[in-house]
C-alpha cells in the first residue's frame, strides 16, 4: 500500500493543471468540466509490504489492480476555480491476501488567479482498508501559491498539515507538518515539462520512537510525443529523503534513507483508451531491521477515460 504516493500524484496533477500554459487557454467563466478514468490490470511486486507501517513480507506476488477516478471542475469566474474528485483503488494479491488493500480518496481544491500569482487551498480525505478491515484514516489540508516567473517557469511553495489515525495501532497515530517548494518548467507548448522539489516534514506520533523529521528532494521529467501516429507519454521520476528519528526506547539512534525511482509509459489507443506500463524501484535503508528493505514493482494496466 502506497497511500502517500497516491496523494502526491493527485497533488501534482492539480499543480500541473494550474501551471500548464495551455490549461486555461479555452476556459471561460462558469465553465464546468467532468472527467473520469477506469483502470484494470496486473502489478508484480518483488517484496510485498505495507509502506505506512514499514513492514515487508520478503515474498514476491502478483496482484489484480482495479482503479476508478472521477473529477469535477468549475471555473466560477475568470479568476476563481473549484476542483473536486473521488478515486478508489483496489488491489488483490494472488497469495498474500493479508496485504489486500482498498484506498478511497476524496479531495476539494479552490484557487484564485491574479495576474502572475495563484493562491489556493485543498483538503484531502482518505480511508484505507487492509484485508477487508479498517486500517488508516487520513485528512490533509494544504495552502499553496503559484508564481509565474516566466511563460514557462513556475514556482509552487506550499504548507501542509496531515492527521493520521490508525484503526488498531494507536501508537502510530500522528500529526504531520510539512513545507514544500516545487519548480516547474514547460517546453514545446506544454508537451514537455520538468519539475524539481524540496520538502521538509515533521511527524509527531503518539509513540516517541516513531517520531521523525525529514528532508527530501524529488525530480520528474515528462514528454508527450507521437510515434508512428500513436500518441505516447513517457515520465521518469526520482525521490530521495532522509529521516531523523527520535531516540529509540533502548537509547539508540535511528536514521533512514529512502530512494525511489520510477518510469512510466502511456500508449494511446484512441481518444478514450490507453495502455499504461510502469516500473518502480524503492530502496529503504534503516538502522532498524524491519524497516530496511528494497522492492521492485512492475505494472500493466488498461485505461478507459472520458
Amino acid at each position: 500500500m502506497a497511500l502517500f504516493t497516491r496523494f502526491t500524484t493527485r497533488t501534482t496533477a492539480i499543480a500541473l493543471a494550474i501551471t500548464s500554459p495551455l490549461s486555461w487557454a479555452n476556459t471561460t467563466a462558469d465553465d464546468w468540466s467532468f472527467s473520469g478514468k477506469a483502470k484494470a490490470g496486473m502489478e508484480y511486486q518483488s517484496n510485498v509490504n505495507i509502506s505506512e507501517l514499514e513492514q515487508a513480507s520478503g515474498e514476491s506476488d502478483n496482484a489484480v489492480v482495479l482503479d476508478a477516478q472521477l473529477d469535477l471542475g468549475w471555473q466560477v469566474s475568470d479568476n476563481l476555480r473549484v476542483d473536486t474528485g473521488y478515486s478508489i483503488n483496489d488491489k488483490s494479491y494472488q497469495t498474500a491476501s493479508d496485504y489486500d488493500s482498498r484506498l478511497q480518496l476524496a479531495f476539494a481544491d479552490v484557487s484564485y488567479a491574479f495576474t502572475a500569482t495563484t493562491i489556493g487551498s485543498n483538503v484531502y480525505h482518505a480511508q484505507a482498508d487492509l484485508d477487508d478491515n479498517d486500517f488508516l484514516t487520513l485528512t490533509q489540508v494544504s495552502l499553496y501559491t503559484m508564481h509565474n516567473l516566466s511563460d514557462s517557469w513556475f514556482l509552487r511553495p506550499s504548507v501542509m498539515h496531515a492527521d493520521k489515525q490508525f484503526a488498531q495501532i494507536e501508537q502510530r497515530d500522528a500529526k504531520s507538518y510539512s513545507a514544500t517548494l516545487d519548480s516547474f518548467w514547460f517546453f514545446n507548448q506544454g508537451q514537455r515539462f520538468m519539475s524539481l522539489g524540496v520538502t521538509y516534514e515533521d511527524e509527531k506520533t503518539n509513540a516517541p520512537e516513531f517520531r521523525y523529521t525529514s528532508t527530501g528532494l524529488n525530480a520528474r521529467v515528462s514528454n508527450q510525443f507521437s510515434l508512428w501516429q500513436i500518441a505516447q507519454k513517457i515520465q521518469l521520476g526520482a525521490k530521495l529523503s532522509q529521516r531523523d528519528y527520535h531516540t529509540q526506547e533502548n537509547g539508540s539512534r535511528r536514521d533512514d534513507v529512502h530512494q525511489q525511482y520510477d518510469a512510466k509509459w502511456e500508449i494511446s489507443l484512441g481518444q478514450h483508451w490507453a495502455v499504461l506500463t510502469s516500473v518502480e524501484y524503492g530502496d529503504f535503508k534503516s538502522t532498524i531491521d524491519s524497516a530496511d528493505y528494497a522492492e521492485t514493482r512492475a505494472g500493466l494496466l488498461l485505461q478507459a477515460s472520458f
